[in-house]
């Protein structure tokens, strides 16, 4: 008698698991995206909102469980029971993988002094471009660079697409001064889409969302113009809000159409926010936001522009009520900004696969919120906490600055804990002491991007103390010269082991590096920077030091991600 085969659908597809295994495992059995990490139950990446549907746990939960929700699972703690409907409300399944097009130019109109309109037209001899609501496209260059625009049109279901773009002129700028004033129509460009991950949900967000705001600076305002427009066809949504911010009215061009949208829609409204005609402190998108006085707690935020307004709108409106996984921003740094390091390093090796939306700008801002984090963290704990009253400040903490989840379960160990790697066994009762040495080990993902990081920290004056943790650090500057120098992942442990023995200690083996990316980069495969044979890639791997002393009860932890250039 053959076994029933339960159906699990998702947004973006579905498989079947005839109930033997768990949710997660029948899925990556069938190739099917979903996020993932630890596959232990401790992190909650594979947490999912059971929307319809039986499935049953399939063993009890331990004090290291990760708490879910009442309506979510863990998949890779349940099995279906049943056919099953689960959404993810953290993550977005990879869209289609961007391909390069050649574009014919259909227009070119100047909006401001500053501000172009381009319209093109894609080939389709790669296939049709097909696109999300708030993605971009990558503009070629003939020296190999290329810009990256936000895409203002409306995805259409049928017929020959037509890509907008709003392009500011950029003083010095190699497309914007020296190409865009000469293209013509029939022209053609070089292009590569579709890009990123602030987008708009193909079913929508979930009913508890009625709202949505808009925070745009400049030509961010190409960003969510698509995004704006479609959310205005979904009932759900009950008001729709736009901010838009410039030094003066000019810089909201689009100001005519918003003005007649607005006479249209009884459910949208738009504010200019202008610096340069605002008395008094600077009046910016996110503090018109907040003086409305949204109802935080049912809305979603699209933020686009520069990055220092999407870094404190996301702190500012979070801490006002809104939920840290509704917050969605794409923030762009003009080309002329960029460092070189920022380009994304090409796969050299099947372990280094990303996602198509990754990018190294991305880790490093995931890095250094990440290492904010945990000094703000350690400030954080006190003598008499217990370990677990530090991990739940740690996570509480990590939500108020952003963070929409953890990919790896954020370790803190107390004293004797600290001589043992994050799997290990911890003492959740374990009290810190006045005089004492803790570890804070944290994994958040930032926008998508997955951020690690951890250090260890000394109460008092214990000399020893002290000089152990010292060791965890030097013995990962000393192995990332290793690097630098051309070694191996695997040959890096084995520096790092002589390295340890110089100050003391010796090296705890069983930690042995890891890849981040764009989360998860479990879809890629659980590689340990250990194993790797070969010369790991700039900005992908994270170099993982564990020691203990030789002779007393004390251990250290230092971890960062191997970059060729540390800021």
């Amino acid at each position: 008698m053959s076994t029933p085969a339960h159906t699990i659908t998702l947004a973006h597809g579905c498989f079947t698991s005839d109930g033997s295994t768990s949710i997660l495992e029948a899925a990556l059995a069938q190739g099917v995206a979903v996020p993932f990490s630890c596959q232990r139950g401790e992190c909650g990446s594979c947490r999912a909102q059971a929307a319809g549907g039986a499935y049953a746990r399939i063993a009890p939960p331990t004090e290291r469980t990760y708490v879910t929700a009442a309506d979510e699972l863990l998949m890779c703690q349940c099995r279906a029971a049943g056919d099953l409907t689960l959404r993810f409300a953290h993550w977005q399944a990879p869209a289609q993988p961007a391909r390069q097009y050649a574009a014919t130019v259909l227009s070119r109109v100047p909006l401001t002094a500053d501000v172009t309109q381009l319209i093109v037209a894609p080939h389709d001899a790669a296939g049709a471009f097909a696109w999300q609501a708030g993605q971009h496209a990558r503009l070629l260059m003939d020296d190999g660079g290329e810009r990256p625009f936000s895409i203002a049109s409306v995805p259409v279901a049928a017929g020959p697409a037509r890509l907008e773009f709003h392009i500011r002129r950029v003083p010095g700028g190699g497309f914007t001064e020296r190409v865009l004033p000469r293209l013509m129509p029939g022209d053609t460009l070089t292009l590569t889409g579709p890009h990123g991950a602030c987008v708009w949900p193909a079913r929508g967000w979930p009913e508890a969302v009625e709202h949505l705001v808009l925070l745009a600076t400049g030509t961010g305002y190409a960003g969510v113009h698509a995004i704006m427009m479609t959310a205005l066809q979904d009932p759900r949504i009950k008001r729709v809000t736009l901010y838009w911010g410039g030094r003066d009215e000019d810089d909201c061009y689009a100001a005519p159409r918003l003005n007649a949208l607005q006479g249209k829609h009884s459910g949208f409204q738009w504010q200019a926010v202008l610096s340069r005609t605002s008395a008094g402190p600077a009046w910016r998108v996110q503090d018109a936001a907040l003086a409305a006085n949204h109802d935080w707690p049912r809305t979603v935020a699209y933020a686009c522009g520069n990055p220092a307004m999407v870094r404190a709108a996301r702190e500012r409106l979070c801490a006002a009520g809104l939920p840290p996984d509704r917050f969605v921003s794409e923030a762009f740094v003009p080309a002329r900004d960029r460092p070189a390091k920022h380009v994304a390093p090409a796969p050299a090796h099947p372990w280094e696969q990303v996602g198509q939306r990754f990018s190294l700008d991305g880790i490093l801002d995931a890095r250094r919120r990440s290492r904010e984090a945990v000094r703000e963290i350690a400030a954080l704990l006190r003598p008499g906490m217990t370990t677990r009253e530090a991990v739940t400040a740690a996570d509480a903490h990590l939500r108020r600055m952003g963070a929409s989840h953890n990919w790896h379960p954020t370790y803190v160990r107390f004293g004797p804990d600290s001589q043992s790697p994050a799997v290990q066994p911890t003492d959740f009762q374990r009290r810190l002491r006045d005089d004492d040495v803790f570890v804070v080990d944290i994994g958040p993902v930032w926008d998508g991007y997955e951020g690690d990081y951890g250090d260890t920290f000394v109460l008092g004056a214990d000399a020893d103390r002290r000089r152990c943790a010292e060791a965890a650090r030097q013995v990962f500057r000393r192995t990332r010269e290793d690097w630098l120098r051309g070694l191996t992942g695997a040959a890096l442990y084995d520096r790092a082991e002589a390295h340890a023995r110089d100050y003391g200690c010796e090296l705890v083996r069983e930690v042995p590096g890891h890849r981040v990316a764009d989360f998860p980069h479990a879809l890629y495969g659980r590689h340990q920077l250990a194993q790797a044979g070969f010369v790991p890639a700039d900005g992908i791997w994270v170099l993982e030091i564990q020691v203990r002393d030789r002779t007393l009860p004390i251990g250290a932890f230092y971890e960062d991600v191997l970059l060729r250039e540390m800021a």
